[in-house]
């Protein structure tokens, strides 16, 4: 009988360990991701801030590929801007580039709330007014930051209830952009700030009545009046 080949042998062991290096180098990115966005987001890199990618690897105790990797997604979702044989840079958001962003952003989310009030179930619309609730109390504690934060959480969460993965991805970026909008005008608070909680009982009132058209409306003025305001 021939003996078993030391090759076949070692195969399995030699895959594993390629498993393992992938999934720490996709955790290596994710870190390094989270940890640039968040700078991005809490305004600590500057709009047109120039990205060292050797800097960025010693600042994060990590190699070049979670870097280069974190920077692609960034630049994807429109943080960054990427420009050949200049890397990347802080993304400089324009008035009119912010403008036309959220006008891209109306026509998706009016579209989401259309489907939403379509295939959205009963524990569905609970989960929307317990947001509302919570909200409540956040502008009651004149908390306007995280009132800020659990808005847009509410936008998500419409978004998911439309059950379209293109149309939930295509405003995920949206959403981003809006935090990022906030966070450079942190002082400029939207006119009736107050009424923030009762804004959005109408929004998500209509979302419950399973009217399509009334939902789609309702959602369109909601972000008209931002516009205004903003």
């Amino acid at each position: 009988m021939a003996p078993r080949s030391r090759t076949n042998q070692a195969a399995p062991s030699v895959r594993a360990s390629s498993k393992t290096g992938a999934r720490r180098n996709g955790d290596e990115s994710a870190r390094v991701y989270e940890s640039l966005r968040r700078q991005i987001l809490d305004g600590k890199l500057d709009p047109g801030t120039h990205l060292s990618q050797h800097a960025i690897a010693l600042a994060e105790g990590t190699s070049n590929g979670p870097v280069i990797n974190a920077l692609r997604q960034l630049a994807f979702e429109g943080l960054l801007v990427h420009e050949p044989s200049q890397g990347y840079s802080v993304c400089d958001w324009s008035e009119d580039g912010l403008d036309d962003l959220l006008n891209v952003r109306r026509a998706l989310e009016t579209e989401a709330a259309r489907l939403a009030a379509r295939r959205a179930g009963k524990d569905d619309i609970d989960g929307l007014r317990k947001i509302i609730t919570r909200m409540e109390q956040l502008v009651a504690e004149q908390r306007w930051q995280d009132a800020d934060a659990i808005d847009v959480e509410l936008h998500v969460e419409i978004a998911r209830l439309s059950r379209s993965p293109r149309l939930i991805e295509c405003l995920a970026r949206s959403h981003l952009l809006e935090v990022v909008r906030r966070r450079i005008a942190l002082n400029e608070r939207i006119t009736g700030f107050s009424k923030l909680a009762q804004n959005h009982r109408i929004l998500v009132d209509a979302i419950a009545s399973g009217d399509a058209d009334r939902a789609a409306a309702a959602m369109h003025a909601h972000l008209l009046g931002k516009r205004s305001a903003a």
